[in-house]
């Protein structure tokens, strides 16, 4: 009988809590940091679990914390609008990180450094420039310097021990989609 109650309690709790988060209209300041924190971790252990279905985990997990799934008709509108409105705070610190990644680093790097561009890139975030027109242009300041991911892919490309670490055609492809799909600019293109 204990269990059921406590089973009980549970269901009420987390019917509540994804209440509030369809409820509400703007995010407090620290569900919005615990959320990135999980994120970035979340972002590791789909990687190490299954990498191809990586986009597919990061993707309910955003969905879930909106208080939305697939199966609401306007789930890639609330999307979009969430990741385009709060983007510039997706920073990525110790959670998550390996020898391949820094920190800090915005979400869509770290994505590109854990090899994961492809599923949680293009069968994701990238899919459809229509059904998703995130926004690819988010200025993160690192030791001092303005950067987008557009800046971040060319760094990346410029370092001569590249192809130790990436697939240049793949991160190439990746460059081309996010100049020409959306509209990607360098830093210095977006003072302008």
């Amino acid at each position: 009988m204990r269990s059921i109650k406590y089973v009980l309690l549970v269901f009420v709790v987390l019917v509540s809590f994804n209440t509030q988060a369809q409820n509400e209209t703007k995010i407090s300041e620290e569900r919005m940091e615990d959320f990135i924190k999980n994120m970035c971790s979340a972002a590791l252990a789909f990687r190490i679990a299954d990498a191809s279905k990586a986009g597919q985990g990061v993707e309910g997990l955003i969905l879930n914390f909106l208080g939305t799934s697939k199966e609401d008709p306007n789930h890639k509108e609330i999307f979009t609008a969430f990741w385009n409105e709060n983007s510039y705070r997706f920073i990525c610190h110790e959670e998550g990180t390996t020898k391949y990644t820094r920190t800090p680093q915005h979400f869509m790097k770290r994505i590109v450094d854990l090899g994961m561009y492809k599923s949680v890139g293009y069968d994701f975030l990238l899919s459809d420039e229509d059904e998703y027109p995130i926004d690819v242009n988010t200025i993160e300041i690192y030791n001092g310097k303005e950067e987008t991911l557009l800046d971040y892919i060319d760094a990346i490309l410029k370092d001569h021990k590249v192809e130790s670490k990436y697939n240049v055609k793949e991160i190439k492809d990746l460059r081309d989609v996010i100049i020409l799909d959306y509209n990607g600019k360098k830093a210095s293109e977006l003072k302008n």
